[in-house]
């Protein structure tokens, strides 16, 4: 039986999930994608796992008999691996995962202000998904891990809040238009967006009150820039990306009136992880978002 660990996990955190479209988008995959990767699970068991009704889904008896021996049996192997990547490594080495936005702007920083406090630590840097990111720090394949907030449901991690960061469109600079555009027009720009459910889109169509039809999709801040400064549309960004991206592209920020374009920063980290480099990079992460306040 080919049942694999990915998608067992999968299983437990739809489980633990509202709804399956919470899911999906914490996960960062579409319903859909996840409907099927469930259903496939159920093939390969035998037995359905979730009554689905009109109200969405529930467990089955057979599904919360699964969930019940599934939860604490991760939970061992996540401790386990833990413990054995924390002995295996060197007390001099730090690795840190992050979402794709963050890392354009928060991680180069916080690394030369790590570097520039003496330290010699050896560094690994991950990107990848909110859920991802959340995971790695949980099953010990990370030290610690820099997420927005809303992606954080485990309760093995400790969150400590940074900045609410705030989201603005970026366009072709020297156009002569006012560096601020109102909500409700944007649906008619050619806008570059992530696809869904990154939660950038999210927050972008909550606020528009609709769907949106960007006229291109991108997942990468670096693309999206260089997509701007080829006149392709619109993007929208965080405010914090430095100069170096921006400038030198010859692009300009756009404030967004008449919504709610912010979402909050976290740093996450195993409860209890004793280590000093997390603490360390904690303390210059705090002091890098204060400094820019």
């Amino acid at each position: 039986m080919d049942t694999t660990d990915h998608s067992l996990r999968q299983f437990v955190f739809a489980a633990r999930s509202p709804s399956l479209r919470k899911a999906a988008e914490t996960l960062a995959i579409s319903q859909p994608a996840l409907s099927k990767q469930i259903r496939r699970l159920e093939e390969q068991l035998g037995f359905a796992l979730f009554r689905r009704h009109g109200r969405g889904i529930a467990l089955t008896a057979s599904g919360v008999e699964l969930l019940a021996r599934l939860e604490p049996a991760f939970d061992q192997i996540d401790s386990a691996l833990a413990a054995a990547t924390s002995v295996g490594r060197s007390t001099n080495y730090l690795s840190i995962s992050t979402v794709n936005t963050l890392a354009a702007y928060l991680l180069p920083d916080l690394v030369v202000a790590l570097r520039q406090s003496g330290s010699s630590a050896r560094l690994t840097l991950l990107a990848a998904s909110s859920q991802e990111v959340v995971e790695s720090v949980v099953r010990g394949k990370a030290d610690m891990g820099f997420v927005y907030d809303v992606a954080i449901d485990s309760e093995e991690v400790e969150r400590i809040l940074l900045l609410d960061e705030l989201l603005v469109g970026y366009r072709l600079a020297g156009s002569g238009s006012p560096c601020e555009i109102a909500v409700a027009e944007l649906a008619n720009l050619p806008l570059i967006l992530p696809p869904h459910p990154y939660v950038l889109r999210r927050i972008v169509e909550r606020e528009c009150g609709r769907p949106l039809h960007p006229a291109i999709e991108s997942n990468s801040v670096e693309l999206t820039l260089d997509l701007v400064a080829a006149d392709c549309g619109m993007g929208i960004l965080p405010a914090q990306l430095g100069s170096t991206m921006v400038d030198s592209r010859g692009l300009e920020r756009v404030r967004i009136i008449g919504g709610r374009f912010e979402r909050k920063v976290a740093v996450i980290h195993r409860r209890q992880c004793g280590n000093q480099l997390v603490e360390q990079a904690i303390g210059i992460a705090r002091n890098l978002v204060a400094s820019v306040r």
